[in-house]
C-alpha cells in the first residue's frame, strides 16, 4: 500500500501537552469537557452509549440523527483529552460510552442505533463524528478491538455512505483502510464520494464545484467537513484531481469567506467578509481539522500557519476562561455580548452571541470540547523517513522512535509560544542517534533563526519553508528557534484595519461587566449564563501611520501566566495611538429582520419582529468618519484576540493628523 501524505500523525499517547496548554486541557477537564451532561443537559445525558438502542427522551423525541452528531463530538474531545493528560476520569467518562458501542455490533457488524442502520440513510454521517473517538482510541492505546470493528461495520453492505454529510464517512472508511490494507475498503470511499458527487451537483463540495470559480455558499460547517475529502482521497490514491479540489476550494474561502481571526464566516451559511459577519463555533473545530489534512497531503507550511491563527484567536476568543460557557456564533467586532445581541441574521436578536454553556443547537457546545486536543495532536508528526516534525509550535514533550533503528528519544518543547518568539527543543536520548528534525519557519517570519547548542545553523531560513536538520543527536542537545515577530496591518472591507503580529490578531481591551443572567432556569450555579456589557470606551478609530507601525505601537510584555488567555494576566499589550469617534454607540432597535425556520424541516424565511435589541454596530462611513473624530490621540490598550470576550478587532483607520 502507498501513502501518498507527505506527513503522517505519529501516536496521540506520544504527546503530553505542558505549560499554558496543559492548564487549558485540565480547564476542559475540570468545565465543559467532563461535565457537559450536567451543564448542557440532552443530549448530552443520552447520545451514544446505549448499546444500539434509540435515545427517547421525556417529550417522546426520539430516532432523530441529531443527539448522535452532538454527543459524538464531545465523546471524541474528552476522549483525546483525557488521554493527553493521562486523565483516568475523562477516559472512562468516554470509554463507557464508548464501549457500549464497541462491544455491542450487529450480527453484521454494523455499530450505532437501528433507526439508522437503513440502507442509505441520509444521517449516516452521524458514525463519521463519533468513530473519530475510536481512531483517537486505538492511536492513544493500540486497542485491538477497533479496527476489525470499524471494518467490519463499514463492510456490512448496510450503506453506500454517499448521501450528503454522510459522504464524511469517507475520512474513517480510509482510515481503516490504511490500518487494515483491505482494498474492500478504497473502492468503497472512492465510489461513495464519486456518487455523493452524482447525487448532490448542488453541493459546493462536489469535485466539479471545488474545482470551479464559483463562490461557495453552503452550510459552513457542512462545508469544512466535506470539503477536505478531496485531500484525504488523494492520500490513498495519489490522484491530483482530488487535491487539486480541496485547495481551490479553500483558496476561495480565503478570497470570499475568510474572518481576521483564521476562520471563515458561517451564520449558519457561508456569509461573507463583512465586518459584522460571523462563524459558529463548530468551525473553528472542524476548518482547523481540515487545514491538518492540507497539511499532510501537500506539506505545506500555510496550512500549519492556518491552524495556529484559528487555534490562537478565535478558539479561546469563543469561550469563557474557565471553560464552562461558550459562543454559538462569535465576531471579530462584539462589543456586547447578552441575550439579544447576535447580530447575525440567523436569529438576529436572539442571546446565541451571549456566552452560555449551551448556545443554541448543542453542536458547538459539542464540538468545543475537540479544538485545542486536536492542535495538540498534530503538533508533531512522522516525516516518512524515520524523523520527526513540528508542526505546531507551543509547549509540550514528545516521545517517539526515530532514525534507522528506530530508537527511542523524548524532545522536551520549551516555549511560551505563541506570546514570545523563542522555541528551545531539548534532546533526551540514551545514546546518540541520527534522524532529521524538521522545523516549521510560517510564512509570516522574515527573520528566523536556528541554533545548535548555541551556535547559528546554516543560512537564514525562508518564510513558509521548512529547515531539516538531519545530524546525531546526543542527551543534551538543544536546538532553539527564534520566529521573531513583525507589526502588521491588514484591511477589512468599510475602510477597516486590523494589527496582526506573528500568529496573533490583537483587539481592543474592554472592561467587561458580566451579569448573570437569572431569567432562564437552566443556568446552574456551576455553569451560568453570562449577559456581557462594556464598562470602558470601545469607539476609536487607530490613528496609525502603516508605514511607521514600528515606531508608533509599543509592544509591552507581561509576566507569562499558565492562563495567558484571561485577560486579567494577559502576557501580552500593544499600545496604540487613537481617536474616539463621536456617535458610534451600540445600535438600540425595537424590530430587526431576522433568519429563522418557519418550522421544523422546512426552509429559511426572513422577517420581522419586534423587541428590545441592543447589537454590536457596523463601522462609521470612512465619508463622514474625518467630522466625527474626537481631536485628542490616546493611546489604547490592545491585547491578544483570545483573551477577549468582548472586543473591537477592526477598527476605522484614520492618520494621525487627519482632520
Amino acid at each position: 500500500m502507498k501513502i501518498y501524505a507527505k506527513y503522517k500523525d505519529i501516536a496521540l499517547s506520544s504527546i503530553r501537552p505542558e505549560g499554558w496548554l496543559r492548564k487549558y486541557l485540565e480547564k476542559q477537564r475540570d468545565g465543559l469537557t467532563g461535565h457537559l451532561e450536567v451543564a448542557a443537559g440532552e443530549p448530552f445525558k443520552s447520545g451514544w452509549g446505549r448499546s444500539r438502542a434509540d435515545i427517547e427522551f421525556d417529550d417522546g423525541d426520539s430516532c432523530d440523527w441529531w443527539p448522535y452528531e452532538q454527543t459524538g463530538y464531545w465523546i471524541d474531545g474528552m476522549i483525546r483529552c483525557g488521554y493527553l493528560l493521562k486523565d483516568d476520569f475523562l477516559i472512562n467518562k468516554a470509554l463507557e460510552r464508548m464501549n457500549a458501542i464497541l462491544d455491542n455490533p450487529d450480527e453484521d457488524g454494523y455499530l450505532g442505533p437501528e433507526f439508522l442502520k437503513e440502507k442509505g440513510h441520509m444521517y449516516r454521517w452521524v458514525h463519521s463524528v463519533f468513530f473519530k473517538a475510536f481512531m483517537a482510541l486505538h492511536s492513544a492505546t493500540g486497542d485491538e478491538r477497533v479496527i476489525p470493528a470499524l471494518a467490519r461495520h463499514y463492510l456490512s453492505n448496510t450503506s453506500n455512505h454517499s448521501q450528503l454529510r454522510e459522504v464524511c464517512n469517507v475520512e474513517a472508511i480510509l482510515w481503516t483502510y490504511e490500518k487494515t490494507g483491505d482494498e474492500r475498503l478504497l473502492n468503497h470511499a472512492v465510489n461513495a464520494y464519486a456518487e455523493f458527487c452524482q447525487l448532490s451537483p448542488e453541493s459546493d463540495c462536489t469535485l466539479e464545484n471545488m474545482l470551479s470559480d464559483r463562490v461557495s455558499t453552503e452550510h459552513g460547517v457542512t462545508f469544512n467537513e466535506e470539503a477536505k475529502l478531496g485531500a484525504i482521497l488523494y492520500m490513498y490514491t495519489g490522484e491530483e484531481k482530488y487535491l487539486d479540489a480541496t485547495v481551490n476550494a479553500y483558496r476561495k474561502i480565503d478570497r470570499d469567506q475568510m474572518l481576521v481571526d483564521g476562520v471563515n464566516s458561517s451564520s449558519e451559511m457561508l456569509r461573507g467578509k463583512d465586518v459584522l459577519d460571523s462563524h459558529e463555533t463548530c468551525d473553528i473545530t472542524e476548518y482547523a481539522w481540515s487545514m491538518g489534512y492540507l497539511f499532510q497531503a501537500t506539506g505545506e507550511a500555510e496550512y500549519a500557519d492556518k491552524i495556529e491563527r484559528a487555534c490562537f484567536n478565535a478558539a479561546p476568543g469563543a469561550v469563557d476562561n474557565h471553560f464552562k460557557a461558550l459562543q454559538y456564533f462569535s465576531c471579530p467586532n462584539q462589543v456586547i455580548a447578552d441575550k439579544t445581541s447576535n447580530h447575525s441574521l440567523f436569529y438576529r436578536g436572539s442571546d446565541r452571541m451571549s456566552y452560555r454553556p449551551n448556545p443554541g443547537t448543542p453542536c458547538c457546545t459539542g464540538e468545543v470540547n475537540k479544538i485545542m486536543p486536536n492542535f495538540i495532536t498534530r503538533m508533531w508528526m512522522d516525516d516518512g523517513y524515520n524523523g520527526l516534525a513540528a508542526i505546531l509550535y507551543g509547549p509540550c514533550k514528545v516521545r517517539a522512535e526515530v532514525g534507522v533503528g528506530r530508537k527511542t528519544i523524548e524532545i522536551i518543547e520549551e516555549t511560551d509560544y505563541p506570546f514570545r518568539d523563542t522555541i528551545n527543543f531539548r534532546i533526551n536520548a540514551e545514546m546518540p542517534v541520527q534522524f532529521t528534525l524538521t522545523l516549521r519557519i510560517p510564512i509570516w517570519c522574515k527573520d528566523a533563526e536556528i541554533k545548535v547548542n548555541g551556535t547559528v545553523e546554516g543560512e537564514k531560513p525562508r518564510p513558509g519553508t521548512f529547515v531539516k536538520l538531519d545530524r546525531i543527536y546526543r542527551q543534551g542537545d538543544c536546538v532553539t528557534l527564534t520566529l521573531p515577530m513583525d507589526l502588521k496591518l491588514s484591511h477589512w472591507s468599510g475602510g477597516g484595519i486590523a494589527i496582526e503580529r506573528g500568529p496573533l490578531v490583537y483587539s481592543l481591551r474592554i472592561e467587561e461587566d458580566w451579569q448573570r443572567n437569572m431569567e432562564e432556569t437552566s443556568s446552574g450555579d456551576d455553569f451560568p449564563i453570562w449577559n456581557l456589557y462594556p464598562t470602558s470606551r470601545w469607539n476609536y478609530a487607530l490613528a496609525i501611520d502603516e508605514n511607521n507601525l514600528d515606531r508608533e505601537v509599543e509592544v509591552i510584555y507581561r509576566e507569562m501566566s499558565q492562563e495567558p488567555w484571561d485577560i486579567k494576566s494577559t502576557p501580552l499589550e500593544l499600545k496604540v495611538p487613537a481617536r474616539t469617534v463621536e456617535g458610534w454607540d451600540i445600535e438600540r432597535k425595537s424590530t430587526i429582520l431576522k433568519q429563522a425556520w418557519h418550522e421544523k424541516g422546512c426552509p429559511l424565511e426572513i422577517r420581522e419582529v419586534e423587541g428590545d435589541f441592543k447589537l454590536t454596530p457596523p463601522l462609521p462611513p470612512v465619508e463622514s468618519l474625518s467630522e466625527r473624530l474626537g481631536r485628542e490621540i490616546e493611546k489604547v490598550t490592545l491585547v491578544p484576540y483570545g483573551c477577549t470576550r468582548l472586543r473591537l478587532t477592526i477598527f476605522p483607520g484614520c492618520t494621525p493628523h487627519e482632520k
